[in-house]
């Protein structure tokens, strides 16, 4: 497939050209742009992430819209005789009214199963400028050109009938069959239900105010981390910076890129984590698409406040240097691995974790384990993996602490050191950092103590080329009742996405966490509002999916084949989920 791909690309200016002239549509294709959406079942699609195929037909569907129906058996078949020349199809629904429940239960009337990607904001519809339901396009998965639009079929929203004509498909079997085109007019447009832009008309001719509207979102959502000296490529410090940065903001906020580590909001209530509503995503691409203007000098960006580098809990009962760490000003640095000894007296509770980061630049996570004192760093993997160290904490900017529920706490043993894994970026100069971790103790035995759980799969292979690898893996059965509380998933490079669900002592499942868009550069902790209580025998299974493809915009090489192992190169299935167990 890969080289039919590279053997389609060589001639799709040609084949474009000749089919959307004859189509009289324009002498090139129109330009489009990359986006990404959940689908109804919370499976992510990025328009580019399909770069192994030919193209993506999407159709504007809508439920209980007459034409939406009628044109459903169409793609299906469509689909079905397609899928194996390389296409894809794809519905959009962009009726903010309509939730997952009601479009499953739309497609389960209609007895059909299409990925309905749902367009709550509305963005990628007005993206592609669409006016009505039934419109139909091909859309080329690597330019992100539009190469048709227009009617699916004759019989599907076009005035007057007449004889059959699949519009569509005439113009989509030239460009997987390499062929002429097989018409030489117009597609018609099509007469559907036209589509409620609601967010726009919101706004009106008004324009949206920067100091007002703009600057609170971005401060809410992004300049924790885009700050001067900070882990993000720019600092949003002034208007000029804003506005410069805006075309690459939408192409960001309009592929899910940011705010980072974005999760399937249906599931669950979850706090500190990154996340825009609809609202603000709208808010932000309205007013970047409107020319990103203020009015007036006012500037509340250029009035910020420096970077505290203090504790921000008070002083620590126990302060650990992590070994420093020499960074290059360039290149890619693989994970540091470290230890620290401890020489504790006693056990301790520990009710806390801080961290004073050296060089907020560069330290991009840090996981901390408790270890056994006769492991080294001659044996670094030992250090790190689950079955031989116990996962403590972990960090990731802009949060510079992690506090356990007051009625909880870890038990740290005596007899045992601290490791580390290091993640780091390079920012442009060689650098130093000097990292320090503070730990908190209680003065008493809790009520709970924190135990991190894993769902560990140790060995598998993933073939070179592969788009949708898939490998599970489950905790042992906790055997007493258990209280969920945050979920901290772990892959490398190729991982794509993941889905962790408890499954109950009478074989019941329950999904709690659907990370749809992994990104290995975000490596989160992801913690639940309300904690969610297991029963004694419950376990917790993970499904995780893996793109080892050129089409993975992470992926350092898709011709490898790659195995588990504890390199940036190598892949890793390592789920920490914490639980809190009553103490008896």
């Amino acid at each position: 497939m890969m080289m039919k791909r590279h053997f389609f690309r060589m001639q799709t200016a040609l084949l474009s050209g000749l089919l959307l002239f004859v189509l009289s549509v324009s002498a090139h294709a129109q330009r489009g742009t990359d986006f990404a959406l959940l689908d109804q079942h919370g499976r992510f699609h990025q328009l580019s992430r399909y770069g192994e195929s030919e193209a993506v037909v999407l159709f504007v569907q809508r439920n209980g819209d007459a034409l939406s129906r009628q044109a459903l058996p169409i793609l299906v078949d469509l689909q079905e005789r397609y899928r194996e020349r390389g296409v894809v199809v794809l519905l959009l629904n962009p009726d903010p009214t309509q939730d997952r429940a009601s479009v499953i239960a739309e497609l389960q009337q209609q007895g059909v199963e299409l990925p309905v990607l749902l367009d709550t904001a509305q963005v990628v519809a007005r993206s592609l400028q669409v006016s009505t339901t039934a419109e139909a396009f091909i859309l080329d998965p690597a330019s992100h050109d539009i190469l048709y639009r227009g009617a699916l079929d004759s019989r599907i929203g076009v005035a007057g009938g007449g004889e059959a004509q699949p519009w569509l498909e005439m113009a989509l079997r030239p460009l997987v069959e390499r062929g002429a085109p097989e018409f030489d007019a117009e597609p018609p447009q099509v007469a559907g239900t036209p589509i409620d832009y609601l967010y726009q008309q919101r706004f009106g001719d008004r324009q949206i105010s920067y100091q007002d509207e703009i600057v609170p979102i971005l401060k809410r959502r992004c300049t924790t981390c885009h700050v001067e000296d900070g882990l993000a490529p720019w600092a949003m410090t002034n208007y000029r910076m804003i506005q410069g940065w805006s075309p690459m903001m939408r192409e960001v906020l309009v592929t899910r890129r940011m705010p980072p580590g974005q999760i399937d909001m249906q599931l669950g209530e979850w706090d500190n984590i990154h996340h825009i509503s609809d609202e603000e995503l709208i808010t932000l691409v309205h007013w970047i698409d409107s020319g990103a203007r203020r009015q007036g000098d006012e500037d509340p960006l250029a009035v910020q406040e420096g970077v505290d580098d203090s504790w921000q809990l008070g002083e620590p009962d126990l302060i650990i240097e992590v070994p420093e760490e020499k960074i290059p000003a360039t290149g890619m640095v693989d994970f540091r691995i470290r230890q620290a000894d401890l020489d504790l007296s006693q056990d301790q509770w520990v009710r806390a974790v801080a961290y004073n980061v050296g060089d907020r630049s560069v330290l991009h996570s840090l996981l901390v384990f408790a270890v056994d004192p006769g492991l080294t760093e001659k044996e670094p993997e030992a250090l790190v993996d689950p079955q031989h160290a116990e996962f403590i904490s972990l960090y990731v900017p802009p949060r510079t602490e992690e506090e356990f529920a007051p009625d909880s706490g870890f038990l740290l043993r005596k007899d045992r050191d601290l490791s580390f894994k290091l993640r780091y970026v390079t920012g442009g100069r060689e650098t130093v950092d000097r990292t320090r971790i503070g730990l908190y103790f209680r003065d008493s035995a809790p009520e709970y103590a924190v135990r991190n759980v894993i769902a560990l799969n140790p060995d598998f292979t993933i073939a070179p080329g592969e788009v949708d690898h898939v490998e599970h893996a489950q905790t042992p059965a906790f055997e007493r009742d258990v209280l969920v509380e945050s979920f901290a998933p772990q892959t490398h490079t190729r991982g794509k996405s993941m889905t962790i669900s408890a499954q109950f002592p009478d074989g019941r499942e329950q999904r709690l966490i659907n990370v749809a868009n992994y990104n290995f550069n975000w490596q989160m902790n992801y913690r639940l509002r309300q904690r969610i209580p297991l029963p004694a025998g419950s376990r917790l299974v993970s499904e995780t999916v893996y793109d080892n493809s050129a089409s993975n915009p992470q992926n350092v090489d898709p011709e490898a084949e790659v195995k588990v192992g504890i390199t940036t190169y190598d892949e890793i299935f390592s789920h920490f989920i914490r639980v809190l167990e009553p103490l008896p």
